[in-house]
């Protein structure tokens, strides 16, 4: 399918500044991801409980989660993310694109708009 980046303003837990960060597109992670230092720099930490998550290596491993605020063009919203080991891949999880409704155009390599089910 290829590459697909996007960029997402992530917010400090204080709302008071805005980080726009190019992030690596994977629908086949669950949640989101970022590096530990940098969301705790922004002022989150962990609050949800810690659970286990298959890796793309197939080892399980437990990983801490927590609701962090970000934008995608004019949406704001909370979403969950894992706080991951320090200089990990910063990902953008299905859960965040299903939240912003959003999906992935695999031949644009570009994120889309996507009709919402219920």
């Amino acid at each position: 399918m290829g590459e697909v980046r996007a960029i997402l303003g992530v917010w400090s837990a204080d709302g008071s500044t805005r980080h726009d960060l190019e992030m690596r597109v994977d629908t086949g992670a669950s949640y989101s991801q970022l590096p530990s230092d940098m969301l705790v720099d922004l002022g989150w930490a962990p609050n949800l409980p810690p659970r286990y998550a298959d890796l793309a290596d197939g080892t399980r491993a437990m990983v801490e989660l927590g609701e962090v605020k970000i934008q995608y063009k004019d949406y704001v919203l909370s979403r969950i993310f894992i706080f991951g080991e320090n200089g990990c891949p910063k990902l953008l999880g299905s859960e965040t694109l299903q939240g912003l409704g959003m999906g992935v155009d695999p031949v644009n390599h570009r994120l889309i708009s996507v009709a919402a089910y219920r």
